[in-house]
């Protein structure tokens, strides 16, 4: 697993390495929802990956195009179906200790949301990139404040400029 921080800005070309060291041919499931703050990393990357594309690489969950646990599994099959010599990069908020609010994990063997909110979710992707956004605890989670989506805002920004930047060949 690679841990960076969206305090260093230094971490974005060592996100962005990891990240070309670890996808090729992938296809990105962002998953989320913009009406919860903490849980809209992933469609707010989606948005962004979306919209900065120089080449096509296919994107599921944007902004007004969540993927959420409702249809997660549907989703998902409908992704491998689709793309089936493709990886499946993840991208999905999560929670930690207060000091990890920040951190972007970059890990094999892709993700379980809704480990967060508690729900009971299969394991999803063959690489997963999580944006810690809270603090442990579901009341932390559903916080509604403007920083909060500052913070939410800036991890999203950092993840997709690695991703662009790791994908975006000259």
């Amino acid at each position: 697993m690679v841990e960076v921080s969206v305090y260093n800005q230094q971490d974005k070309a060592k996100l962005t390495q990891a990240i070309k060291g670890k996808i090729t041919n992938p296809v990105f499931m962002c998953i989320g929802t913009e009406k919860v703050f903490s849980d809209s990393l992933g469609p707010r990357v989606g948005s962004l990956l979306n919209d900065g594309m120089q080449n096509p690489v296919f994107v599921y969950g944007m902004c007004d195009q969540n993927i959420t646990a409702e249809n997660l599994c549907h989703s998902y099959n409908f992704i491998k179906a689709m793309h089936p010599d493709s990886q499946i990069v993840v991208v999905d908020a999560g929670v930690g200790g207060y000091e990890q609010i920040g951190k972007i994990q970059l890990c094999d063997g892709g993700l379980i949301p809704g480990a967060a909110t508690n729900k009971n979710l299969p394991s999803v992707g063959d690489v997963g990139i999580v944006g810690i956004v809270a603090e442990r605890g579901m009341s932390d989670f559903y916080t509604l404040n403007s920083t909060k989506d500052k913070l939410v805002g800036a991890v999203a920004q950092f993840i997709a400029d690695a991703i662009l930047d790791a994908t975006q060949y000259a």
